[in-house]
Parts: C-alpha cells; sequence; structure tokens
C-alpha cells in the first residue's frame, strides 16, 4: 500500500491523460454532434475557407482542456482519509474519511483497459451521487479498496471470506436478452431517432418534403410490407436488447460477506461494486410473465440516495432461480412468511377516476383537432386508444396491487404487465405521509406516502383508518427500533 498511500498530493498516472482525452471528445460529440454531422455532410460540397481554421481549433481546443484538467486535478490517500483539489478558476477541494466511506466501486471501460487503468469512486452518506472519481492502475486500485474495506471491518477479528450467491453462464445471459422489455427497448430507438430527425432538420434544405413523401409512401405500402416492417422493427428490438443485456451482465458475479455484497459485472465497462449492508434500505424484485415461467427475476437493492441516484450506481442483480432469490431476501429479512394476515388492496374508484382524469378527458380536449388533422380514417382509432389502453392498465394495477404487513416488515406487490414486489423493514421508513384530494375526502380514501433513503412507496386510495393506522405503526417503529439487519 506504500505505492497509494502519500502524505503528498500527487496526480493521477500519465496514462490517465490519454482516458482524458477520450472523455473530452466524447462529451464534445455529445453536446455538438449535430454541428459535427452537418460538417461530414457538406464534405462533398463547394468547401467553406474557414472550415480549415475548425478543423485546427477543434484538436487544439481538445488538448488544451485535457491538460488543463489532469494538471488540476490532484489527491492524496492518506491512512484515514482522501482528499482531492480540482478546478482552474473556482478551486474546490473535497475531503472524505475513510470511515465515513460508504461505497466503493471500481469501473473499467475499454479504453481504460488499453492503458490498463480502473477508475475507483467513492460516495458517502448524504450525497446521491460518486463523489471523487480517480484513476490508478488497475492493482493499486484493487489494493486501496481492499485496504478501505479493511479499515471498515469491525474491530473484532472475524473472517471475511466471499460467498458466491450466483453467477451468469451465457446460457443465462441469452434467457435474459430474449426475455428483457423489448417495449422498453423500442421506445428507446424511436427517441433515439427522432432525436436524430429533429438535429438534422436545419441541415437538410428538404427536410419537409423528404418526410412528407416518405409519410405518403408508408401509407400507402400494402399490408405485406407493413407488416414486414412491424417484424422487422421487432427483430431490430430484440436483438438491441439481445445486445445491451450481455454487454450490461458479462461477468456476472454477486458474493455476500459479513460487511455486505461484492457484486461484478459488464464488458465493455467493467464494474466492480462494494455495497454494505446498512446501505440497504429497501429490496424489490421484478420479473414478467415469460421471466416467471423460467424463474427469472431482476433484483434490485434500493441504497441511500433513492431515485436521484444515478443509473450507474444503481444495483441490480438478475436472478435465475428461486433458490437464488430467496437467498437474497433472507440476507434482508429471514423467515419471510408465506402469507401475511394484514392484507391491502386499492379501493376500484382509483381505475375508474383515474380512467376517467387520464384517458377520457384528455381524448374529449383532442376530439375536434384529431378529426380536422387526421380525418375520419383514422379518427376513431386515435380517439379510443389512450382510453383503452389506460383502463387496461389501471385495472391490472388495481388487481395485482397488495399491500401486506407484519410487526416488523411490510411487503408490497405491484405490477401491470409484470410484477413487482419489494420487502421494507420498519425501521428504514424516514417519515410517513398521508394525502388526500377532494374526491378520496368524499369517499374516506388516501394515499399512504413512505419516504426512504432509497426511494418512495406509495399505497394510493385506501381507507383513510387504514392510513392512519399504519402511519402510527411507522412512527412507533421508527422511534422505538434501531437495529440496522445484517
Amino acid at each position: 500500500m506504500s505505492n497509494v498511500l502519500q502524505t503528498e498530493f500527487r496526480r493521477q498516472p500519465i496514462s490517465a491523460f490519454g482516458h482524458i482525452i477520450f472523455k473530452t471528445i466524447v462529451q464534445l460529440a455529445k453536446n455538438f454532434w449535430p454541428f459535427f454531422l452537418f460538417i461530414i455532410i457538406k464534405a462533398d460540397r463547394e468547401k467553406d475557407p474557414g472550415e480549415d481554421f475548425i478543423y485546427l481549433i477543434l484538436p487544439a481546443f481538445v488538448l488544451f482542456k485535457s491538460l488543463l484538467d489532469y494538471f488540476f486535478f490532484r489527491f492524496k490517500i492518506t491512512e484515514d482519509e482522501v482528499q482531492v483539489k480540482s478546478g482552474i478558476f473556482s478551486r474546490k477541494q473535497i475531503t472524505l474519511p475513510l470511515q465515513k466511506i460508504q461505497t466503493v466501486h471500481i469501473n473499467q471501460n475499454w479504453v481504460q483497459k488499453i492503458f490498463n487503468l480502473s477508475e475507483l469512486s467513492f460516495d458517502s452518506p448524504g450525497s446521491n451521487k460518486e463523489e471523487i472519481k480517480i484513476q490508478f492502475p488497475k492493482s493499486e486500485a484493487e489494493a486501496l479498496m481492499e485496504f478501505i474495506l479493511q479499515k471498515k471491518k469491525s474491530e473484532e477479528d472475524v473472517e471475511n471470506n466471499d460467498e458466491i450467491i450466483s453467477e451468469l453462464n451465457f446460457k443465462d445471459l441469452l434467457k435474459l436478452g430474449f426475455t428483457a422489455n423489448h417495449f422498453e427497448t423500442l421506445l428507446i430507438l424511436i427517441g433515439l431517432t427522432f432525436s436524430f430527425l429533429n438535429n438534422i432538420k436545419g441541415m437538410m434544405e428538404d427536410y419537409e418534403s423528404l418526410m412528407e413523401d416518405s409519410t405518403n409512401k408508408l401509407l400507402e405500402s400494402d399490408v405485406f410490407l407493413i407488416t414486414a416492417g412491424i417484424f422487422a422493427v421487432l427483430a431490430i428490438s430484440i436483438l438491441v436488447s439481445l445486445i445491451r443485456t450481455i454487454i450490461a451482465f458479462l461477468n456476472f458475479q454477486i458474493a455476500k460477506n459479513t460487511q455486505g455484497f461484492t457484486i461484478n459485472k459488464g464488458l465493455i465497462n467493467n464494474s466492480q461494486k462494494v455495497l454494505p449492508f446498512k446501505k440497504i434500505q429497501f429490496v424489490s424484485w421484478k420479473t414478467n410473465w415469460l421471466r416467471k415461467k423460467i424463474s427469472m427475476y431482476l433484483f434490485e437493492f434500493h441504497t441511500i440516495g433513492g431515485v436521484e441516484v444515478k443509473n450507474s450506481l444503481k444495483i441490480n442483480a438478475p436472478i435465475t432461480s428461486e433458490t437464488v432469490l430467496n437467498r437474497l431476501t433472507s440476507t434482508y429479512y429471514p423467515n419471510l412468511p408465506d402469507k401475511f394476515e394484514n392484507n391491502l388492496r386499492i379501493d376500484k374508484s382509483y381505475w375508474i377516476r383515474k380512467t376517467l382524469i387520464n384517458g377520457v378527458l384528455p381524448s374529449l380536449i383532442l376530439l375536434f383537432p384529431l378529426l380536422y388533422y387526421v380525418g375520419e380514417k383514422h379518427f376513431l382509432f386515435l380517439i379510443l386508444a389512450l382510453p383503452l389502453y389506460l383502463f387496461i392498465n389501471y385495472g391490472m394495477y388495481r388487481k395485482k396491487f397488495l399491500f401486506s404487513w407484519t410487526d416488523e416488515l411490510i411487503h408490497i406487490h405491484t405490477g401491470v404487465f409484470g410484477e413487482k414486489t419489494s420487502l421494507l423493514r420498519w425501521e428504514k421508513i424516514q417519515s410517513v405521509k398521508i394525502r388526500q384530494n377532494l374526491f378520496q375526502q368524499s369517499k374516506t380514501l388516501a394515499d399512504l406516502v413512505i419516504h426512504t433513503a432509497g426511494g418512495t412507496i406509495i399505497a394510493p386510495y385506501i381507507p383513510i383508518e387504514v392510513a392512519r393506522e399504519l402511519q402510527n405503526i411507522a412512527l412507533y417503529k421508527v422511534e422505538t427500533d434501531r437495529n440496522n439487519w445484517h
């Protein structure tokens, strides 16, 4: 550890400069890609005399910014804390005591693999993102992670052997990919397509006429071509889902020790995350109809930071058997009962009222504009699509929703086309609110809103007297129970 622990501030290894250049280029590409695309499109046209200046200034800017980011980022790691100084005109210094560190992650993308680097990131209580990120040679990053974990261990001399809970083979990855939410992938592809079209709109003089001709040709196509196009789009969505799954979860492994969980995953961006037990607020797992048939679930640890936590910090674990699922749930709460004596469902007025407000009312507002713009041919379908979808959606949600509890645990089952189950220990609750609108007051109903450091859980349209009873139980449990689960 002598090559990691330092008494003086130092810079990251010189090889990190290459990765900083790459990050700068990616950042520029994300913000100005329409501009670069415009230059490429114009490449075969008459050359603008000012373009040579652009080709020179951009690489110079990337190099200059990368140099500043590298030279003005310094860090120091001692036996007790991590310190980072960064910034040029606005100087910033972060000091993070090792004992305050909640989790430590090691990430390595494909560029870092080329330079044999790993990025070590830390976060602490009260933060909703990684506070510090430092690049090291891979061996140093692993040694530093081990050192921090040893510092955080109990003073008791307990052996900390990892117990592997679950691993994924290639067959599991294929099953996970083929049973993924392809509709979500389809929406992502549609969103990217519209974003692309919107960004190139101003670069093409005949954009409007091109889009109008394409739309007319699509509407005039026969049934066979339209059907073939739909199947092609679905096939692409399934393929993209499969690729996303393999990239995200290749080399997946989850292990448990006396301190918490260690999760490794990733192909291009390799990730190693350490999750202490005390940071977990509640757990949940979800599945769809097809995955349930093969006992496959996506397990999520809801940690401090809740919905504000960046996607890169969310801890998801694909589970391939009921046995593994039971091992994870028993770690959070041993001896989970098969049935609960206290059960609560949503009042049927939730289903009807939500459909009327969010489905029927907007359709009535759009009645005449739709009739004017789309004509009678597609009018009936468009005006009924939203109410019908929401009628089915809210109906299925109400049917599946079940709020159950014991003296120690809350169990929530929800879902629409899939299923999601959540487990929450009473002592993890931060606050409970009762919310009522005028309609709910007339029906003596209310929404119970449960806040935790890992997110919010809502039980809508339940009897007001039950909501108050649950609120009182939660307040009593929070005040009297100070135990942490291990």
